[in-house]
């Protein structure tokens, strides 16, 4: 799955489920809308930053699993 469409997915769960927009009629629209669009954002920026943490960890990881095999070998030759 492409990470972009992950992010999406989750920031538009975070924004219909953890977020509480008050009364609408306390405000202008604009100011409403305003407010609703920026939360979509950044609720979208954090889940895009945490996919982009999960594959850095993943990334490391393997590397870090490639570099014992590798100690391994070298290891199990001398």
């Amino acid at each position: 799955m492409r990470p972009i469409f992950l992010a999406a997915g989750l920031a538009l769960y975070w924004f219909v489920e953890y977020q509480g927009f008050g009364n609408p009629n306390e405000m202008p629209v604009w100011g409403y809308g305003m407010t609703v669009g920026v939360r979509l954002l950044s609720d979208f920026v954090g889940a895009w930053v945490i996919v982009a943490a999960l594959q850095l960890s993943f990334a490391v990881g393997k590397l870090v699993v490639s570099y014992l095999r590798g100690l391994l070998v070298q290891e199990s030759k001398g």
